[in-house]
């Protein structure tokens, strides 16, 4: 089933092809990173302007808005709205550490965890955070 994935705050979509694009930076660096829509794929593709080492913490905006795409449920964490084809819609938070495999897709029947660091957050409550609402024009 194809995932569309949103700007919690304006609404864009954030893979209008096969990759999720998200504005990324670290320490003053900045750049556009490339994700895998498919859960468990931890593939990136960053530009050479912005290195990405092991436990480097990014932070996440949104490359429509500019808005913080931080995580209500932990600061660790970035968050995206979700759309299957079948009009399920939730919110899908993941881990801001490049190299922690951590992702976490809530809609208001589950929760559904993939990676091996998602163990570190298994004290997490995303209770409210499970629909999302499209934004209003």
């Amino acid at each position: 089933m194809k995932r569309i994935y949103f700007c919690p705050t304006c609404g864009a979509t954030l893979n209008p092809n096969v990759k999720i694009i998200l504005a990324a930076s670290r320490e003053g660096a900045r750049g556009l990173l490339l994700f895998s829509p498919q859960p468990g794929n931890y593939e990136v593709i960053a530009p050479d302007e912005l290195p990405l080492r092991p436990g480097d913490r990014l932070d996440f905006r949104c490359p429509v808005c500019g808005k913080s795409l931080d995580s209500r449920a932990n600061e660790n964490l970035a968050e995206l709205g979700f759309r299957l084809s079948n009009g399920t819609e939730g919110r899908v938070h993941f881990a801001r550490r490049y190299g922690e495999h951590a992702t976490f897709y809530i809609t208001k029947e589950e929760v559904r965890s993939y990676g091996e660091n998602a163990d570190a957050y298994s004290n997490l409550n995303f209770f409210g955070a499970g629909t999302v609402e499209t934004p209003q024009e």
